[in-house]
């Protein structure tokens, strides 16, 4: 009997201790979570939570985005004409000016050929005067013909005409009379030739100097032209630009058409931007945008909006519309804010961790007195890289917890400590 009873009083020992566990946890439970008409509710201190004031303002409708700076123009230097490298005038990345001589060549076959150029010109010249001269003496002996022809033919005509008229009053033979007709009709026969002569001999000097003159022009025309290739050994910039990358050396022998350099011309540089694709719709071409350069603001547009999207990412030009920053360098990244859209007044709050959890269809809303939080759906409109615009849920001085959810499990309702 005694035994029985000492088993009875061991196994509601057993009982009291774990009903003293229960209610031990119960109480915990209790004191985190209350039920309140069906929802529920956890207490936390409110110097964890970050929480931001609903405001009726201006809204700007825009996002940030990185770009780069690219150069308007860009201008490849080539060897117009071959030679070994000189001397390098200007080094890379300085900023040079339109005509200024970047690398000097030199060219001994070129000299050579200038050399037998002007040797040539120097003959064909000389043949010309001789020419010239020759065709003047050949013209005054030509002319000295004519007169002589036609002296002789006079005397001639003079003399036939004297023995005709002897020969009818029988005071001369006959055969006088037909000798003095036959130097009449043969002077009168050189005098044609001289003539001839004479026009032939001016035809060929007008065409022949007119020939010679058309080859000496030529002649000094490529003179002009080898000459110019002179020049070609200085490689000068184009434009105002900064020089880039220079592919040459002291001694280095270059080849016609071979690329020493680039040059970036920034008279009109422009910025390269990747937009994330959310915003494909919104972006188009004239939107305004603002760069911001040693705590300066530039005004900038868009130009064009290229139509590939790849890596979630889609790219737009802009150009400066007015001044530009004097110091911009190709390639240097830049952050631009871009405007979607005119602003408008609006109730905003700011941008929060909240938003990964909730996607921005609800938020904790704090009470009038500060003393708890509870949850309200909202809706969200634009957003910029800082500012959430409401349209739906909240109203102007209303104050929002903004920082991450998580650790607020998901109650409906947050009282503060």
């Amino acid at each position: 009997m005694d035994t029985v009873i000492q088993e009875k009083k061991k196994i509601k020992g057993k009982h009291i201790q774990l009903l003293g566990v229960v209610a031990i946890v119960i109480a915990g439970i209790s004191y985190l979570m209350l039920s309140v008409g069906g929802s529920s509710k956890i207490i936390i201190d409110k110097n964890k939570l970050q929480i931001s004031e609903v405001k009726q303002e201006k809204f700007h409708d825009y996002i940030n985005s990185k770009g780069k700076v690219q150069p308007k123009q860009t201008i490849y230097l080539d060897a117009v004409e071959g030679g070994r490298v000189k001397k390098i005038v200007a080094e890379e990345g300085s900023k040079v000016m339109k005509g200024e001589v970047i690398i000097e060549l030199e060219n001994n076959e070129l000299y050579q050929q200038i050399l037998n150029s002007e040797v040539a010109l120097a003959e064909k010249e000389n043949y010309l005067r001789n020419t010239r001269i020759s065709f003047r003496n050949d013209m005054i002996q030509s002319k000295k013909n004519m007169l002589d022809s036609d002296y002789q033919l006079k005397r001639a005509k003079r003399n036939y005409e004297q023995q005709h008229r002897l020969l009818i009053k029988g005071l001369v033979p006959e055969e006088d009379f037909i000798k003095a007709k036959e130097d009449y009709e043969y002077q009168e026969s050189m005098l044609e030739i001289n003539w001839l002569k004479l026009k032939n001999d001016s035809l060929l000097q007008v065409t022949t100097m007119q020939t010679l003159e058309e080859d000496l022009i030529k002649m000094r025309e490529t003179l002009k032209l080898v000459r110019s290739r002179l020049d070609h050994l200085k490689v000068k910039a184009t434009t105002n630009a900064h020089l880039g990358t220079l592919n040459a050396e002291i001694g280095q022998s270059i080849q016609q058409g071979q690329h020493l350099g680039i040059l970036y011309d920034l008279s009109d540089a422009k910025i390269i931007a990747d937009i994330d694709e959310r915003y494909i719709s919104k972006v188009k071409k004239g939107l305004k945008a603002v760069f911001q350069y040693q705590n300066q603001n530039y005004s900038l547009i868009i130009d064009r909006v290229y139509p590939e999207v790849k890596d979630a990412v889609f790219k737009v030009e802009l150009q400066f519309e007015n001044e530009k920053p004097k110091a911009l360098r190709t390639g240097q990244t830049t952050y631009v804010k871009i405007n979607l859209d005119d602003p408008i007044d609006a109730l905003t709050i700011k941008k929060g961790n909240f938003y990964s959890e909730t996607a921005g269809r609800w938020v904790y809303v704090v009470s009038e007195d500060g003393t708890y939080a509870e949850k309200r759906e909202i809706r969200i409109g634009a957003q910029n890289a800082s500012k959430y615009q409401i349209t739906k849920g909240l109203k102007a001085g209303e104050k929002v917890i903004i920082s991450k959810y998580e650790q607020l499990g998901g109650y409906d309702k947050v009282v503060f400590e």
